[in-house]
């Protein structure tokens, strides 16, 4: 009997400071191990959702431009996401801000229009892609840029640690026939008619487009500033830029 208490006395100790140190030792290398893998897991999650987001603004300018064979012009991003979203076609003010984005407009409103006063986004902050306006006719469309994510030197083709949404590591570049392609640089991975370039300025600017902002600016009627700029003196809608 008193063998048999010595065994549970000894089995019912506590743990010493050496085994507490040794366990959480243990613990914290495990933590070292998994987080960094978690946190590579969550940061693809986040860039896929991005370029489902650049494939739907890519899309619907495909569709635009096969029915009308033109991207119309604007005065900026505002102008321009308020015409696409009349259409019924990009209403989605989340597509334009991509999932970590630290330095993107937080979502007012999901829907882009009707917009009648305020705006669908945070006003003095960014979106996390430009988009290009005023595509010319008859293009190459699996080579002619529609949007480019936040923070690309368009002359020098390479994305900024500071503004860029992932930093120096690249960003994603959509095309006018749909497809989207991510690149950690654009050196000679553009076309023009003179031939490859680096330049997003000299590739847009070879279809005669034009690269739009990010800044979100807050209108007190973004409404009556979209139909103002696409109406001519008569007050019907301009057949040259309704989008």
């Amino acid at each position: 009997m008193k063998n048999i208490i010595k065994k549970l006395k000894k089995r019912n100790r506590a743990f010493t400071l050496i085994e507490l140190i040794v366990v959480i030792t243990i613990i914290t290398i495990l933590m070292s191990l998994i987080l960094p893998a978690a946190q590579k897991v969550l940061a693809s999650a986040r860039k896929s959702k991005a370029r489902t987001y650049m494939k739907q603004i890519a899309e619907t300018y495909c569709r635009y431009y096969q029915d009308n064979g033109f991207i119309p012009d604007a005065y900026n991003n505002v102008q321009f996401l308020v015409g696409c979203a009349s259409q019924g076609e990009l209403n989605n003010a989340n597509l334009f801000v991509f999932p970590g984005d630290k330095k993107a407009a937080a979502v007012l409103q999901e829907n882009i229009w009707p917009v009648y006063e305020g705006y669908a986004w945070e006003e003095g902050k960014h979106l996390s892609v430009n988009l290009i306006a005023n595509i010319a006719r008859e293009v190459s469309a699996a080579t002619t840029p529609v949007a480019f994510s936040r923070g690309l030197d368009v002359e020098g083709g390479r994305w900024s640690q500071e503004d860029g949404v992932w930093g120096s590591e690249g960003g994603f570049v959509a095309f006018l026939d749909g497809q989207v392609r991510w690149y950690t640089d654009l050196y000679d991975k553009l076309s023009t008619t003179s031939g490859s370039t680096e330049s997003m300025q000299a590739a847009v600017d070879s279809i005669g487009g034009k690269i739009l902002g990010t800044d979100t600016y807050a209108y007190t009627s973004p409404y009556s500033s979209y139909y103002a700029y696409y109406s001519d003196s008569s007050g019907s809608s301009s057949s040259s830029g309704s989008y």
